[in-house]
């Protein structure tokens, strides 16, 4: 903008504030900073309806911002007000099928000489000095979504007056909301594509809105496929909250660097919410929370121990099953992930997610009586435990003794992957009764570990606090229709112990996308993926591997190149331009415009097989479809062959 142009501004700016009755000198001089800057607007009540303040809103591409001129601090009970009416002002504005998020508004105090804003704030305090370094430091908001906000509300609240930076043609709002299907600009769509997170920080289906401001009376769960927004659901209930002045609050996962990624996002949520909201993995959780309760222990991972066993075993097991694998499995994740310690519970119980390969009773006191007690013996002259032991020590301990300080809200995603004893620990961090704040998220279908279990059997009773979401927002459609495609028997019960939603029967609203298969030798793999990234020449993309060897391998290779990359263990959701590389144990739950998978070519349809092959097929199968569903636009997958 020229000198002249500025100056005209000003000059308009100046006159405009000057004729609102109910605007004093303080007044014109902070709203005169968001009005001198293109695409900002400034909603007023025309008169001065309550003895304290009036409303006024600043909505920008900063976002939407709640004024309230003060010499002191709000009350914490004057805070709540002010939220709860700025919510409700800007409640339901659609924008096409999404509706704005209004927990997104932030306080703006408007003084004449602000304090420093503690960390746990649920405001912003600001003077003339730094009212524009807060309003102008990041683009939420494009300028269309901005002032078509602000009309909105103007035009269904007529007490408001509206002014704008530059003159505003007048515009029919249509009962669809603000966004119908003619006024979504093809290119504007297009924009907002490139920006999910931004999309999603802002816009929320109407049944993801939903679910953040439903109340739940105890614990609950959301599930439904992959990109749905599940756990976007999730961290937008924990900033809602933390916004409102609620307490501590937890978001844990069984992937450790899960929670480290998904912080990144809900700090920007809520930016003020300070250390009374924790990410942290379930294992680090456990380990600190037993340390904090002089509770010693030495952890280990048990490896010795189980090879010792496995060589008395494997006489016994390897004509069952020839895989230790599969028998390290049976013992984590069936036996001590369910907390079994009694022989007569393990020969009765239902091996959810194992039943491919049957094991009688024969077969079972096998396993109880050459491994599960060889083991725990050679764990006892180690004089170690293992994660397991870890966990049950935790779950006891919090039966006990309570936490002092407990949470308001304790949010556990990708559940799907925990073992029994994981999910009865979380209950218990939460409270562990009826009405624990326990949130739930997952999808069964994008389970990567072996085994399962019920809802029922961890004693968290949902009835009636589940929902599924089933629109997919993440994937286009040529992704989602080869993802699909992917045979991943849902094994855990979803909501109230019915049947999951799958992938397949989810709906779809992103066009286009694309996607590329090859088949080659396994010698070939690095050369062949880093040959799809150059021609693929974009930013955000992930190698997502099998097996933390070939991803090894790959990373190496890349960085050979000097092509900037980073592996998924030390990747915490900023760093969009290197290539991410790691395993599809570490991709889940995160996304990237695209992703290369390198994974073994099948050797026959899965339902040829039989037994453990069969169980081992059908997990191999989940893995690959979540590889490919961290995709949004593009996928490539690399077959390799001996």
């Amino acid at each position: 903008m020229s000198d002249i142009a500025f100056e005209q501004r000003r000059h308009r700016i100046e006159h405009t504030l000057r004729e609102q009755v109910v605007l004093t000198p303080a007044w014109r001089r902070f709203l005169s900073v968001p009005l001198l800057r293109d695409g900002w607007h400034v909603l007023i009540e025309r008169e001065n309806s309550r003895s304290d303040r009036f409303d006024a809103y600043a909505v920008g591409p900063g976002g939407v911002f709640a004024l309230v001129l003060t010499d002191v601090v709000p009350a914490a009970a004057d805070l709540r007000r002010i939220r709860w009416r700025a919510e409700e002002t800007f409640a339901n504005l659609t924008a096409g099928r999404k509706r704005y998020v209004p927990h997104m508004i932030e306080i703006l105090l408007l003084m004449a000489q602000a304090p420093p804003t503690p960390a746990e704030a649920r405001y912003i305090a600001v003077d003339p000095a730094t009212i524009a370094k807060r309003l102008f430091a990041e683009a939420t908001l494009s300028k269309q979504h901005a002032r078509q906000i602000a009309m909105t509300v103007a035009e269904r609240n007529s007490w408001f007056t509206l002014l704008s930076a530059e003159p505003v043609a007048t515009e029919t709002v249509t009962g669809e909301g603000l966004f119908d299907t003619a006024t979504l600009r093809a290119n504007e769509r297009a924009r907002a594509l490139r920006r999910p997170f931004r999309e999603w920080m802002i816009y929320l289906d109407p049944d993801q809105l939903d679910l953040v401001y439903r109340n739940y009376s105890g614990p609950a769960r959301i599930s439904g496929p992959a990109g749905t927004g599940k756990t976007v659901v999730a961290l937008h209930r924990m900033a809602r909250l933390s916004k409102q002045g609620g307490g501590r609050q937890l978001f844990t996962s069984f992937v450790r660097t899960l929670p480290t990624y998904h912080e990144s996002g809900f700090r920007r949520l809520a930016p003020h919410a300070g250390e009374r909201v924790e990410f942290l993995g379930l294992h680090a959780w456990t380990t600190q929370f037993l340390r904090n309760r002089d509770i010693g222990c030495r952890l280990r991972t048990g490896d010795n121990a189980f090879y010792h066993a496995w060589r008395t075993a494997r006489t016994h097991l390897e004509p069952i099953e020839p895989n230790p694998s599969y028998w390290k499995d049976e013992l984590h994740r069936v036996i001590k992930g369910q907390g079994i310690d009694d022989p007569e519970i393990y020969l009765k119980i239902d091996r959810v997610g194992r039943n491919r390969l049957r094991l009688d009773r024969s077969r079972r006191e096998l396993v109880w009586n050459h491994l599960y007690l060889p083991y725990q013996a050679a764990l006892q002259d180690l004089d170690i435990v293992d994660f397991n032991d870890v966990i049950d020590l935790a779950v006891e301990e919090l039966r006990a003794a309570p936490l002092d300080d407990p949470y308001d809200l304790v949010v556990v995603d990708e559940v799907q992957d925990f073992t029994l004893m994981e999910l009865k620990l979380v209950h218990q961090i939460a409270g562990g009764t009826s009405t624990a704040p326990l949130l739930l998220v997952g999808d069964g279908q994008q389970q990567v570990y072996p085994g399962g279990w019920r809802l029922s059997d961890a004693g968290i009773p949902i009835v009636g606090r589940g929902a599924v979401l089933r629109t997919n927002y993440r994937n286009r459609a040529a992704v989602h229709d080869y993802a699909k495609r992917v045979d991943a028997t849902n094994r855990v019960d979803d909501l109230d112990g019915g049947p999951g939603f799958l992938l397949r029967d989810s709906e779809v609203v992103l066009p286009g996308g694309t996607v590329v298969t090859r088949t080659f030798s396994r010698s070939r793999a690095e050369v062949e993926v880093i040959e799809a990234l150059t021609a693929f020449g974009g930013t955000d993309a992930a190698v997502v591997t099998d097996t933390n060897r070939q991803a090894e391998r790959v990373l190496a290779a890349l960085h050979r190149r000097k092509v900037a990359a980073i592996s998924l263990a030390q990747y915490d959701g900023t760093q969009h331009d290197a290539v991410k590389v790691g395993t599809v144990h570490r991709a889940k739950g995160m996304d990237f415009a695209a992703v290369f998978h390198l994974t073994d070519a099948p050797t026959a349809p899965i339902d040829r097989l039989r037994g453990s092959e069969r169980d081992r097929a059908e997990l191999a199968a989940r893995q690959t479809m979540v590889a490919l569903t961290r995709a949004r636009d593009h996928i490539w997958i690399g077959f390799l062959r001996d």
